[in-house]
Order: C-alpha cells, then structure tokens, then sequence
C-alpha cells in the first residue's frame, strides 16, 4: 500500500457511521454555499472541487479519486466553498463532520495520517497557485508535467478528457489543444495515447 493510500483509508470508526452514495455523471455532491455537514471519501469514480468564473467558465481545485477524502474543509467551516461535481460515476461514503472531529480527539494514529494527507494537499495547492502566476499555456503545461508527474520524463496519466485538464490549468480548452499540438511538433512534449510526458528538448 503506498502512503497516500495509507493516509486515506476509511477508519472503521468512520465507516460505522458513513452514509453510502451513488451518484451519476453530472450530479452535485453539494453546492458552494450549502451548510457544511459532512467529509468524503470516494470509494469509486471521480469528483472535481470547482468554482465557475465569471464568463462561466469551470475552474477545477481539486480532483478527488478513489481512496481519497474532499470537503475537509467542512471540519472547520459552517458553509462549502466551492462546488463538488461528480466527474465519472462515483460511489462515495458521507461521513457526519461531528463524527469525524471525534475520531481525530480519540485516535491519534488517524490524526497523524490526516495531517500527512493535508500536508500533500498543501502541496498541490501551492503548486497551483504557482502555476497560475505563470503568463503562457505552454510555462503551465511544462510546470504541470514537473509537478504532478512520475518517472524520469515526468509523466502523467490523463484519467479524464483534455477539457478537465485545461479546467486544472486555468486556460481555455481550444489554447490547450493548440498549446500540446505545438509542444508535440517541436518535441517539447511526448504524448501516447492518454499519457503526457516531457519531450527530449526538456531533459
């Protein structure tokens, strides 16, 4: 087991009193604004953390996939921040906040692997708000690569359609596709089928 899935498996305490749920493409786990009642762990499928700009367009915080928790934020607030839409079928558990406080009081083991979980989390934040200050497609495509991606050419696997991944990176989907295309051509960046890499011209 690596250690993000260490840091994200459902304690049983929590689970004796989640609420299981099945929602559809599409769906609203909440609404920004919605009381904060409750954490999630995503047993299945995907849910975007999003807000919508002010042309409408969607701009993704966070991706939650199976075995992770969203909406931790609930623990501390009284409303959501953000909307939580469901990107691929899931299956997730509510767990009450309420509950949740009282695990993290009595169990100081699953208090150290949460702190562990939001520690990663800080740091994908971080790098995003990096990544946002940079001015051109291509400076946020190749820092996103860096960033998020494994093995010596730092790649990624793209689990959903290339308009989520231009959502993540704040830039319209049309530029995104140009912005690759042109990466491809001037072999800046490597692409097989769903998987994106850094291009011999960067290593």
């Amino acid at each position: 087991m690596s250690m993000t899935e260490a840091a994200t498996k459902v304690d049983p305490s929590l689970a004796a009193e989640a609420v299981p749920r099945a929602l559809p493409k599409g769906a609203y786990v909440f609404r920004q604004g919605d009381a904060a009642r409750a954490v999630f762990y995503v047993l299945e499928g995907e849910v975007h953390l999003c807000r919508f700009g002010r042309r409408g367009e969607r701009v993704i915080l966070h991706r939650a996939r199976a075995g992770e928790y969203f909406a931790e934020a609930s623990l501390a607030g009284k409303r959501y921040h953000c909307h939580a839409v469901v990107s691929r079928p899931a299956r997730l558990l509510e767990v009450p906040a309420a509950r949740f406080r009282r695990v993290l009081q009595r169990d100081p083991h699953f208090a150290q692997r949460w702190i562990e979980l939001l520690s990663r989390q800080l740091q994908r934040a971080r790098a995003r708000a990096e990544r946002a200050a940079l001015t051109s497609a291509e400076e946020r495509v190749r820092h996103y690569l860096a960033t998020q991606g494994s093995g010596p050419k730092s790649e990624i696997e793209l689990r959903g359609p290339l308009k989520d991944l231009a959502a993540e990176l704040g830039i319209a989907h049309e530029t995104l596709y140009r912005t690759l295309a042109r990466m491809e051509k001037g072999g800046r960046m490597e692409r097989e089928g769903n998987r994106l890499r850094l291009g011999r011209l960067l290593l």
